[in-house]
Parts: C-alpha cells; sequence; structure tokens
C-alpha cells in the first residue's frame, strides 16, 4: 500500500520552504525596527516620510544629577591676616560658628609671617608691621640685628615699635606655637633703609629734641645761678646789719 502513494513533487517543497522564509522575515522585522528606535535620540539623516517616528521620543533620558549645594551652615569667618588686634581664627570659629578654610592645626610648625612694611611713623620711632600665617600661632617673635633681646607680643598683634634703629638693620618676625617656631623665610625678614623724607623727618625729630634738651639745660643753670646770687646777698645782709 506504501508503494501506490505518490512521492512529493519537487514544486511542493519549493513552495513550502519559500513560505516558511517569509514568515520568519516578516516576523523578525519589526523587532530589528523597535530595537533601533531605542537606542536614543532620533538620526537626523532619518527623512523617510514613510517611516514611523512615533516612538522615538518616549524613551526616558537620564541626566547627570545637579551638584549639591555648598554647606552654607559655616561660612568662612571674618579673618584679616594683616589687621593689628585681630582675634584668632580659632576664637572666631567658637563664637560665631564660621570655618577657618586654609589654617594648619597647632601640631604643624607654622608658617613664617609675612613682612609687610617696616617704616618710621611720626615720632620718629620704627614701626614692624606683619601678616599673619595660615597656620596656628601661639605668638609671635621679633629680633633686631645687633640686640641681644628677643621681643615678644601676643598673638592678636600684627606690629610693634622698635624705637630707633640704624639704618641697614635687619629685622625678623617669626610666628610660634606648640610644634615649634617659624623658620626665617625671605618675606618675613627685611633691612631698615630710611627714604629721603624719612631721613629728614629723623634728623628733624632730632634737632628739636637736642634744641629742647638745651633749653631745658639752659633753664636749670640760670635757675642755679640765680639761686646762689640770691644767697650771697642774703648771706652779705645777713654779716652786715
Amino acid at each position: 500500500m506504501l508503494r501506490n502513494r505518490p512521492a512529493p513533487s519537487l514544486l511542493s517543497i519549493a513552495l513550502l520552504i519559500s513560505s516558511v522564509l517569509s514568515l520568519s522575515s516578516s516576523s523578525s522585522s519589526p523587532l530589528i525596527r523597535n530595537s533601533t528606535r531605542r537606542l536614543g535620540a532620533p538620526n537626523p539623516r532619518f527623512n523617510n516620510p514613510d517611516e514611523d517616528y512615533d516612538n522615538i521620543y518616549d524613551e526616558t533620558f537620564i541626566t547627570e544629577s545637579p551638584r549639591k549645594p555648598t554647606d552654607s551652615k559655616h561660612p568662612p569667618c571674618n579673618y584679616d591676616f594683616c589687621k593689628d588686634r585681630q582675634e584668632t581664627c580659632q576664637k572666631l570659629f567658637l563664637a560665631l560658628s564660621c570655618s577657618c578654610p586654609g589654617i594648619s592645626g597647632p601640631f604643624q610648625p607654622p608658617d613664617p609671617p609675612f613682612l609687610q612694611s617696616l617704616y618710621v611713623e611720626s615720632k620718629g620711632e620704627v614701626v614692624v608691621r606683619w601678616c599673619a600665617p595660615s597656620s596656628t600661632v601661639t605668638h609671635y617673635l621679633v629680633q633686631v640685628e645687633g640686640q641681644d633681646e628677643v621681643r615678644s607680643t601676643n598673638v592678636d598683634r600684627r606690629m610693634m615699635e622698635l624705637g630707633n634703629l640704624a639704618p641697614g638693620s635687619e629685622v625678623c618676625v617669626k610666628a610660634v606655637n606648640k610644634a615649634g617656631v617659624s623658620t626665617q623665610g625671605r618675606d618675613s625678614c627685611t633691612r631698615f633703609e630710611p627714604t629721603t623724607s624719612e631721613m629728614k623727618l629723623t634728623i628733624k625729630l632730632v634737632l628739636i629734641g637736642a634744641a629742647v634738651v638745651m633749653v631745658i639745660v639752659i633753664l636749670v643753670v640760670a635757675l642755679m645761678l640765680w639761686r646762689c646770687r640770691r644767697h650771697r646777698k642774703t648771706s652779705t645782709q645777713t654779716a652786715n646789719p
């Protein structure tokens, strides 16, 4: 009985294979198109009016998260490194809850101060001014060349009167804390080189001082002579009643 059945023709087999291939291609093409649309923004080169772009803008784009705002709970302290009688930044921090950025701790040796100026004031004395370093400081030392005494001043000071200095004298300012003393830097030392106006002022003040001293000496001598003459006159009158 099996021999009586006719064998399938080649035409029917070919038709079956072509139908299977057409079904597989039609079912896979939408998947490829949809996966292409999900890649991101539309390509501007797509200008085919028959193409469907409705689903291109349905995707949600992940953008960079915004930066966190700066912490405003502790703003920088109003601290002036060069102001005389300036409270330390640590005291301002405790009193005002502000911050002291860039200032090293008490267990690190301080940086050298910045020597701001060395000049002659109106009274004729030499004054040195400096700026505090970005370090924790307990006090300052001021040393003048040729003087054995090293002067000390409080941490809130930024100036010191040095009296009369000879031209060319070197003046150095050092910062001190628990960790040690700052090194002698190029910006923490300078030599006293008075200008012409300062020299004139110094000479003028010296002359005025000398004139005042001479006047005082003359008055004292005149008073002594007057008393001597009066004493002699009194003695003569007593001897000759």
